[in-house]
């Protein structure tokens, strides 16, 4: 009886083993024009709209869909791949209530608490991928900050860049 249960015990081992899921680095890809994020702590996802304007300022889009259709608006100065520092209020974000009345803002106030990463731009095909995370401070009436703040983390995306005539 016992020399029939070391086996089955080394197979169960090895199969524990190799059956178990195993961060090797290799991340999820995101179809063209989509992001994802954890807004505190919960998953948001949609869509993002990427547009090169005057002075070379990239407009990043991040639009969720479903219920959670609020918006994140972030403008660098572009310069290609690179990790960029998010000017005070250049990271915006708002809530919406159907897609079109604002509901609720925050905005960045502290730039060292905000990271915007290219990590790739391809320019022939205008395909541009990257990271983000800030933490914005909620705009109450007369402008006066409120104690909370909205966390933006583990953001990946991807999109085409559309330059404005």
């Amino acid at each position: 009886m016992k020399r029939i249960r070391l086996p089955y015990l080394c197979l169960f081992i090895v199969l524990f083993i190799f059956g178990c899921d195993s961060d090797d680095g290799s991340e999820i890809t995101l179809s063209d024009n989509t992001f994802m994020a954890q807004k505190d702590d919960d998953l948001w996802e949609g869509i993002t709209k990427l547009q090169l304007i005057e002075n070379d300022t990239l407009v990043f889009l991040a639009i969720g869909e479903g219920l959670d259709n609020g918006v994140l608006m972030v403008k660098v100065k572009f310069q290609g791949a690179g990790s960029y520092t998010v000017a005070k209020e250049k990271g915006i974000y708002y809530d919406t209530l159907g897609g079109d009345a604002i509901v609720a803002q925050y905005t960045l106030q502290e730039p060292e608490k905000a990271a915007f990463v290219v990590e790739s731009y391809d320019q022939s095909s205008g395909t541009v991928t990257g990271t983000f995370e800030l933490e914005l401070f909620p705009e109450a009436q007369g402008r006066k900050s409120i104690e909370y703040f909205l966390r933006i983390t583990e953001g990946r995306f991807r999109g085409s860049l559309i330059e404005a005539p």
